[in-house]
């Protein structure tokens, strides 16, 4: 949703409520219309939790399949606040992952005129550590402790950033108990969260697949960020040849689509079944 990433800097609560909720109308019509092969996130503003709960549920009624929320929300109210706890719960209860898509930060202000500036280079660049934060807040917090299913998409900000996060998670974890305060069950470490609740799209980062062992094959999902400047279209195929040289053939097929696929429950029988269907019809 090109357009509707930027409606996450809306000030105005009710009025991203209101845009959200048509932007999601749409969403569902238009997946509607093959919803073997279309899976729709439904965009949600969390200003109030209790109405981003009934505008999630009333996505899942309309056949979304996930629930996209602000990547860093305001300073004030980040993800390990206790006044999320409903909304956990009810991504949990209605099996919605949730995603954390680059440029959708709650804070600031959209303009009609913008000028870029060297400031925007070295944003985009660590870009990373906006859902690295909320990541992290989350499980500190023992968000994914309390709801074991509870999946979160870490949408478009590549792969080779995680070992490092991954390491220092578990070393506040074991030698900063002042600050990592709550404390996991079962000897789990920070890191054992990551790889059993998050998941990571990426489109062209070679580092991260060479550190796949670490950054957890099951947690990668490949994408072409179709149909936007820094996609890989039309070079998808020879982009994923040369990125994934040398990958075993299972691990390159979780990669680009089995993981995708076990996440939003695609019928993957189903879709290769249309795959054909279509292909035949166009030849």
């Amino acid at each position: 949703p090109s357009q509707g990433l930027f409606y996450f800097k809306v000030q105005d609560t009710k009025l991203q409520e209101a845009i959200f909720r048509t932007y999601n109308d749409w969403l569902a019509e238009f997946c509607n219309s093959n919803p073997q092969r279309l899976k729709g996130l439904a965009m949600i503003s969390l200003d109030d939790v209790q109405s981003g709960i009934r505008e999630m549920e009333r996505a899942a009624k309309m056949g979304l399949c996930g629930a996209m929320i602000a990547e860093y929300p305001t300073e004030a109210r980040r993800y390990l606040e206790s006044e999320y706890e409903p909304f956990w719960a009810a991504a949990q209860d209605l099996n919605m992952p949730l995603s954390l898509h680059t440029a959708t930060k709650r804070e600031g202000k959209p303009t009609g005129s913008y000028q870029r500036t060297l400031h925007d280079a070295s944003r985009r660049a660590t870009k990373a550590f906006l859902p690295a934060t909320s990541m992290c807040d989350m499980i500190f917090a023992g968000v994914f402790e309390r709801y074991p299913k509870l999946k979160l998409a870490i949408v478009e900000f590549e792969l080779s950033w995680v070992p490092y996060v991954l390491t220092n998670m578990d070393y506040c974890y074991r030698e900063r108990h002042e600050e990592a305060f709550y404390r996991f069950k079962n000897r789990m470490k920070p890191s054992d969260f990551y790889y059993q609740n998050v998941s990571l799209s990426f489109q062209e980062d070679d580092i991260g697949v060479r550190l796949r062992d670490v950054i957890g094959v099951d947690n990668m999902m490949w994408g072409s960020d179709y149909p936007h400047s820094e996609s890989t279209f039309p070079r998808s195929r020879e982009v994923l040849d040369e990125i994934l040289q040398g990958v075993p053939d299972d691990e390159r097929a979780k990669v680009v689509g089995l993981n995708t696929a076990k996440l939003y429950d695609f019928d993957l029988d189903v879709v290769s079944q249309e795959v054909v269907t279509s292909a035949a019809e166009t030849a």
